[in-house]
């Protein structure tokens, strides 16, 4: 409750006991919230004052602008109600805080954007996310398959030093980041083949917390863009992952034709991302044609130290992919 006091100062208070509370340091957080209180009884704070012509809602985002910048492809995903210290609430309140951030956002723009979700301030509190993948299949905070390693904003660890399948690698970009080193984030996931750099900015001109310049992003964008990169949304990254590790692929050779089949274990409601394959053929074949379905596309054949092969993309529907010489 201290956010919402209507007063200049409490909301500092309440980041500085709910910090100390998720970091298991209880007396801590109680202490400070106790010395709040007793200020705030004591007149010890100054009302907030708004503005003539200030309203709640003057400069937020509406529902039909987060529409049309989803159709554009962007993620929109939870990041609760009242950005709470979730390890400080009781469980009526935490699954408030869980339940009802995804249930207005399933009635605005639709299941596909409740797949992901981050609790405030990056907290990895062990009895939060127990209750948070209960409502939400992929978190930022913490994902739990034993193929990827997690490295947090906060950590110093290489990860290029990890043999894992992935390694999340979070970076959170503030006013105090220097650009270079920004770009020495993308140099070395460019330098690996199983690093996953998940990038946090929490504003832009001004708007947000430790907000960049446009002018900066838009460099930083550029950099990314020159490099030879997947970019792509949090939730889609997440669903590959999965996919590719919960895949089965079985191939076949008839009549001068490869059939591959590609299926998972997973919901085929949620996780539909076609998955890039590689697949080898007869040394002849300049162009192949690939059909799954009523998609067709042709692709040139490259070649390697184990012959020649092609790369496709095919959803892992269980439906067959045919590959045929191109004519």
């Amino acid at each position: 409750a201290a956010r919402f006091l209507g007063l200049r100062g409490t909301s500092e208070e309440f980041t500085k006991a709910g910090s100390a509370f998720d970091a298991g340091r209880d007396e801590e957080a109680y202490k400070i919230i106790d010395e709040l209180y007793n200020k705030v009884r004591k007149g010890g704070f100054i009302p907030e004052k708004k503005k003539a012509g200030d309203s709640d809602s003057e400069g937020e985002i509406t529902w039909e602008e987060i529409k049309v910048f989803a159709e554009q492809g962007h993620e929109f995903a939870s990041h609760m109600v009242t950005h709470p210290y979730m390890a400080a609430l009781d469980e009526p309140n935490m699954l408030y805080e869980l339940e009802k951030s995804k249930e207005e956002i399933l009635n605005k723009l639709g299941p596909k954007y409740t797949f992901s979700a981050e609790c405030p301030y990056g907290t990895e509190n062990e009895r939060v996310m127990e209750y948070a993948y209960k409502v939400y299949p992929a978190l930022r905070n913490r994902m739990p398959e034993t193929f990827l390693e997690e490295l947090n904003r906060s950590s110093k660890e290489n990860p290029g030093s990890f043999d894992k399948e992935y390694v999340q690698w979070q970076r959170g970009a503030t006013t105090r980041t220097p650009l270079p080193m920004m770009k020495s984030w993308v140099d070395t996931t460019a330098a690996h083949d199983n690093i996953w750099l998940v990038l946090v900015i929490h504003g832009v001109d001004g708007v947000g917390w430790e907000a960049l310049t446009s002018e900066m992003i838009n460099e930083y964008f550029r950099y990314i863009d020159s490099k030879d990169l997947w970019v792509a949304t949090f939730g889609d990254v997440a669903k590959y992952m999965r996919e590719r590790m919960n895949s089965k692929i079985e191939s076949t050779v008839q009549k001068g034709s490869i059939f591959v089949t590609l299926s998972h274990t997973l919901d085929k409601s949620m996780y539909d991302l076609p998955l890039t394959l590689k697949t080898y053929m007869p040394s002849k074949w300049t162009e192949v044609s690939v059909k799954q379905g009523d998609q067709i596309n042709q692709v040139s054949v490259q070649k390697d130290e184990n012959g020649m092969f092609v790369i496709y993309q095919a959803t892992p529907d269980g439906s067959e992919v045919t590959l045929t010489e191109a004519s």
